[in-house]
């Protein structure tokens, strides 16, 4: 190969280095440029704003995403389709830091009071953390929140979650007068699949005065005997 050939190969790798290197500086610039008019549309008066710039934050998965996501939804005043949305993202994430804010969130009646569907999603997200002995202790006293969707979500989050410590609680929630309820345990029993639950939905199977319960209750039975 002559001086002339190996000066080409190496200009043109030296070009592709370059090329390279300019399109991931480019690519970092914009997306500190795109966090940065994320965080100042947090700021704005208008909650729309707010919310579009949530949907910006979920796309762009900066690094600081979940920081962001943790100050917007611990944020008292925070408009409730705003807050909402950043809970929803944190259950999405299912980052260990947002656990903290989750169950604060869960715990503090104040939300339950100016929206029920804040706790609600919240139960909803906390669905996505496992292995948290508060997150489940947490859902099971959600079991008997006065609000119904609370009700409904904490126990789909405790069948997601899959531990037996929330079986005789569901047990206890198929007396309930709502159908909802009713239907939510016999598959949160079914997906924990804890055989201690079997008696249980036999006597709702066979006994209940509702038949589309009486059928998810038999439905759940034939699972538990595939397993």
């Amino acid at each position: 190969m002559n001086r002339c050939t190996c000066h080409s190969i190496f200009s043109r790798m030296f070009y592709s280095v370059c090329l390279v290197s300019i399109v991931i500086a480019a690519s970092t610039s914009f997306a500190a440029e795109g966090f940065d008019k994320i965080r100042a549309d947090l700021n704005s008066r208008n909650w729309e704003v707010r919310l579009g710039a949530l949907e910006k934050l979920n796309n762009l998965k900066e690094e600081n995403t979940i920081d962001l996501l943790i100050q917007v939804a611990g944020e008292r005043g925070e408009y409730w389709p705003v807050k909402i949305k950043a809970i929803k993202l944190l259950g999405e994430s299912a980052d260990p830091k947002a656990v903290e804010i989750l169950l604060s969130i869960f715990n503090d009646t104040f939300n339950n009071w100016e929206c029920p569907a804040i706790k609600s999603y919240t139960a909803l997200a906390l669905g996505n953390f496992k292995g948290n002995a508060k997150v489940v202790d947490s859902l099971i006293s959600g079991i008997n929140d006065p609000e119904l969707f609370t009700r409904e979500a904490s126990i789909q989050s405790l069948g997601k979650i899959g531990n037996p410590a929330a079986v005789l609680p569901l047990v206890a929630a198929l007396n309930s007068g709502s159908s909802a309820v009713k239907l939510s345990s016999i598959k949160a029993l079914e997906m924990i699949g804890d055989p201690q639950a079997i008696p249980y939905i036999q006597q709702i199977a066979e006994n209940d005065n509702d038949s589309v319960i009486k059928d998810h209750a038999k439905a759940a039975l034939n699972n538990f005997h595939k397993k």
